[in-house]
């Protein structure tokens, strides 16, 4: 399958901006955004009711942080493939998301190239 053939995206973020800068970018590139959530409840709920082949997900969250989403979705479900995404970007943050088992790491503010190569890496992980 050509990467972004219909494949279903949940894109998590606090920030509406962000959310439809992924959107867009996604869209653009034939994926299915099936869903945005705004916050690390909703984030679960969302994640449990669409089940997407990715999910991009943003650490600094109101509710619950992007790590803790990330324990509890990969506690249940240890094949999601999921995008950390944030503009975060200090080694203990990024490598505590990587042991927990994030596929990949994006910075903000996004480069489509590299958001992109992520994808690609994450999805060709599983």
């Amino acid at each position: 399958m050509a990467i972004g053939s219909g494949q279903s995206v949940l894109i998590v973020d606090d920030s509406p901006v962000m959310r439809q800068m992924l959107f867009k970018l996604f869209s653009g590139q034939g994926f299915n955004v099936v869903g945005q959530a705004c916050d690390g409840e909703e984030a679960i709920s969302m994640f449990e009711e669409l089940r997407p082949e990715l999910t991009t997900l943003d650490i600094v969250m109101p509710k619950l942080r992007g790590t803790e989403v990330l324990e509890q979705l990969l506690g249940k479900y240890p094949d999601s493939k999921i995008i950390m995404a944030s503009s975060v970007s200090d080694a203990r943050t990024v490598m505590h998301c990587l042991k927990i088992g994030a596929k990949q790491y994006i910075i903000k503010p996004y480069d489509e190239e590299k958001v992109m190569s992520a994808v690609r890496k994450a999805l060709e992980l599983g």
